[in-house]
């Protein structure tokens, strides 16, 4: 083999990472007469600009891996995966994502050992294909179970959620965890997972499960979602003596093992990440910001920013907000939006929270202005979901600043998309005094099977919100009292939380303060 054909295959591994996104490009060059290259002069071509391929997956990837391929005699597994993935990019640019299963298909084929699984579900979401999503997955087997990402799992429960699929997802989850099946998988997605087996268990009356199915969830945040959604209704008794007053026994044992998965992986900025959240959400607020702020000892010592070290400092600034240090909480955020969002794709997170904050604070000029960064990142790098965030809070704060006008085209933006987040598109209606609209929208929500899980979480008060600052904006769950058909129909299926379980962090935090009326 050739050096020119071993730096190859060295690089091919990072190469096939490359995500299935748009990225700018300069003018496309016109390429060479590959027929008449040799393999060194091939990958020179192809090595001269590493992201030409993803960019021109069809123009310059595709016939160029093809090329590739064919200077080899017998091309090894890596170089045919190559050309496979390059083939994949362009399905996806072209939109034949049927094309794009069989080619995550050939390549699972092709290296058994290195399936693929977030390609094939992948090109089987974009396809909106829910049977095609539980085929992949029920069909994994070790190998596939320990490629499966978080990410890619999540992204795919979130999809079959929204094609009225939750329960077979649970179905699925719980027929893993009782095959042994959990032990392959990344220890991210355990929580989920036995989360999504409850409520299976639930519905099959399997009470001989419930206390090991609790065991891998600690994070306060899901004993919200488990003590106060009547699909879990049967165990509740369970999950309460698991809970602790006030969430105190589960909050303390979610910082115990973030912390220890930290100590084990230093390095490791989302476990970095996960600590510092673990902290907040327990109410031990000096703590995440003594956490969050030993970031700059590695950025002192020249450590580049990860998307961990930004996610730790923006529970720093939620925290400085719990103990009521606003001007701190301010530096921070006003640190990560400095970050370039050209060189950090993870900054529209930033931007749009240090808006939406703003906002939630009745500091309707300053978040008005921090929508314009936030809608100028949003349009490259945002999610329709995102976008939905600046879209309401710049309903909010044209409203209270007299220009109500002014939010036509942000109203209209909420209307269009409100399947995508209800309490966004209700939250913005409410502010501007159209509250049966937000009731109206919220209840068709609550009757959609293929809506309902998300329309629920719109529901949780304000106090219950364990990440975000305090707000003083409308919530969902201010509609009921004036909404009986719309109570009545939340009550099937949530109740309040128990003031017995009231969050300590909840409890901790400085009082809301007063900006605008709820």
């Amino acid at each position: 083999m050739t050096l020119p054909a071993i730096k190859l295959l060295a690089l091919v591994a990072a190469l096939a990472a490359a995500p299935l996104a748009a990225q700018e490009a300069p003018a496309a060059k016109p390429l060479p007469d590959l027929t008449a290259m040799s393999g060194k002069e091939l990958y020179a071509l192809f090595t001269e600009d590493e992201n030409r391929w993803t960019r021109e997956p069809c123009t310059f990837g595709v016939p160029v891996t093809a090329a590739l391929e064919r200077s080899f005699s017998e091309p090894p597994p890596p170089v045919r995966r190559l050309r496979l993935l390059a083939e994949a990019l362009c399905a996806d640019k072209e939109e034949r994502f049927a094309d794009g299963v069989q080619l995550a298909r050939r390549m699972a084929e092709i290296t058994p050992d290195e399936p693929e699984v977030g390609l094939s579900l992948y090109f089987a979401r974009r396809l909106k294909d829910a049977d095609g999503v539980l085929a992949i997955l029920r069909g994994l087997d070790k190998a596939g179970l320990a490629d499966l990402s978080a990410d890619e799992y999540f992204e795919a429960s979130r999809m079959l959620a929204g094609e009225g699929r939750s329960k077979d997802r649970d179905n699925l989850a719980l027929f893993w965890i009782e095959d042994g099946k959990l032990a392959f998988l990344d220890t991210a997605l355990h929580p989920g997972i036995a989360m999504q087996a409850l409520g299976a268990a639930a519905r099959e009356g399997r009470g001989d499960l419930v206390e090991a199915l609790l065991v891998p969830i600690s994070s306060p945040v899901s004993y919200i979602d488990l003590l106060t959604f009547r699909e879990y209704e049967p165990f509740w008794p369970q999950i309460e003596r698991r809970a602790g007053p006030n969430l105190t026994l589960v909050g303390a044992e979610h910082v115990k093992v973030t912390r220890d998965r930290l100590i084990i992986a230093p390095n490791d900025r989302d476990r970095f990440s996960e600590a510092a959240h673990a902290l907040h959400y327990n109410g031990d607020f000096a703590e995440a910001i003594a956490l969050a702020r030993s970031w700059r000892a590695r950025a002192a010592e020249g450590s580049a920013i990860e998307e961990g070290d930004a996610w730790a400092l923006n529970i720093e600034a939620y925290a400085y907000d719990s103990l009521g240090q606003r001007q701190k909480a301010d530096a921070v955020f006003d640190e990560l939006a400095a970050y370039n969002p050209d060189e950090h794709d993870w900054v529209v997170n930033f931007v749009i929270n240090r808006a939406s904050r703003l906002v939630g604070q009745g500091r309707w000029k300053e978040g008005l202005k921090a929508t314009d960064l936030a809608r100028a990142v949003a349009e490259k790098q945002g999610s329709t979901y995102a976008k939905m965030i600046i879209a309401a809070d710049r309903a909010c704060a044209f409203e209270r600043l007299g220009r109500a006008g002014e939010a036509a085209s942000e109203l209209a933006y909420l209307r269009e998309n409100w399947k995508e987040a209800i309490g966004l598109a209700a939250k913005g209606l409410m502010c501007h005094g159209l509250k049966d609209e937000a009731a109206a929208l919220s209840l068709a929500g609550l009757r959609d099977e293929s809506l309902r899980e998300r329309t629920l979480g719109a529901f949780q008060t304000d106090e219950l919100d364990l990440f975000y600052t305090a707000t003083t904006l409308p919530q969902a769950s201010d509609l009921t009292a004036d909404h009986p058909e719309l109570a009545a129909e939340l009550a099937k299926y949530m109740r309040p939380m128990p003031e017995a379980y009231i969050p300590q962090a909840a409890l901790k935090r400085t009082a809301r303060k007063e900006g605008a009326a709820r």
